[in-house]
């Protein structure tokens, strides 16, 4: 059953969260889960050990949705470095830093804002990035109903919206970046907002009339619409921002070099591995590639910007 997002929240109930993704926080808080009525199976049922590799992937999709796509890749995974995965849900981008923060995750696959929250803050460094289509980018699109007659962002002023995570670089900060550069703040700019922690959660909240807008990631909106054109019908983009780096695959910053190098050429090695090959077409990625920090440069500016607030010069 799909998660459905929740309406109860408010501009109020929810404003210290937004705040914490545009003002780059100072602390970690223990982070909540979302309401997640699917929960994901573990890609093996073996007792965890020193061995094992504990996977966390940032909800950007329900848990089913999660599990589906990223299975196979976890046993590619496993049966490549000789060591059992465990898939391990957080429910939230903060739960991923959180975890791994503590240590209690080993391979965590994020968005690229929740990324350079976590980098920031805790010091860790990408791994590699995904190539799609031949770019290792992707972007946030701006989506309204089509018959809404909605064409720009500037027209979603005094309408609801959908944000997903607090911490969602194209869910939450890159739409937050569009009213600030109004003069307003997403609560001033917006009539209503709500958070609903899956881009296909923003997605369906769209659908059902819940928001007039939403900002969702655009290789799961192409993804959608290229595999399940039904989930976006009825949908268009008003707005394409620009390229951002495409969401990183990172390590805990304890992992010894020499695992951290076996990932690195496990996972950059798959499109040239058979097997390897189908599950990256499978999920519409060319390759891996490794990547540094620079390679979030651009969302580094853009919550720079955010940082600084409305009428701000940072």
């Amino acid at each position: 059953m799909h998660t459905e997002p929740d309406p109860s929240l408010n501009r109020h109930s929810v404003r210290l969260l937004i705040s914490l993704a545009l003002l780059v926080m100072t602390l970690f808080p223990l982070a909540g889960c979302s309401s997640q009525e699917d929960e994901a199976p573990p890609i093996e049922t073996a007792t965890v050990s020193d061995e094992t590799i504990r996977v966390s992937i940032a909800g950007i999709i329900t848990p089913k949705e999660t599990y589906s796509q990223y299975s196979e890749l976890l046993d590619y995974i496993s049966r490549r470095t000789g060591h059992p995965t465990v898939l391990e849900q957080t429910g939230t981008y903060m739960g991923v830093n959180d975890s791994l923060a503590r240590e209690e995750i080993d391979v965590a696959f994020m968005c690229s804002g929740g990324y350079e929250e976590a980098s920031h803050h805790i010091g860790i460094k990408p791994l590699v990035a995904p190539v799609i289509n031949g770019e290792a980018v992707y972007h946030a699109y701006i989506i309204v109903r089509s018959n809404s007659g909605i064409t720009s962002f500037d027209q979603l002023r005094g309408r609801r919206f959908a944000f997903t995570d607090p911490l969602s670089l194209t869910g939450t900060i890159y739409p937050s970046s569009r009213a600030i550069e109004s003069g307003n703040s997403p609560d001033e700019f917006f009539s209503d907002f709500i958070f609903t922690y899956n881009h296909d959660n923003s997605i369906k909240a769209l659908q059902e009339n819940v928001v007039d807008g939403a900002s969702v990631d655009s290789i799961i909106f192409d993804s959608l619409k290229a595999n399940h054109p039904e989930s976006v019908e009825g949908l268009s983009i008003i707005e394409t921002s620009k390229p951002f780096g495409s969401p990183p695959i990172v390590t805990r910053r304890g992992m010894a070099e020499e695992e951290r190098r076996q990932l690195l050429d496990v996972l950059t090695g798959m499109d040239e591995d058979p097997w390897g090959k189908e599950i990256l077409t499978a999920m519409g990625i060319d390759r891996f590639i490794a990547v540094d920090n620079s390679h979030y440069d651009a969302v580094r500016k853009l919550e720079g910007k955010l940082s600084s607030g409305p009428g701000g010069s940072g």
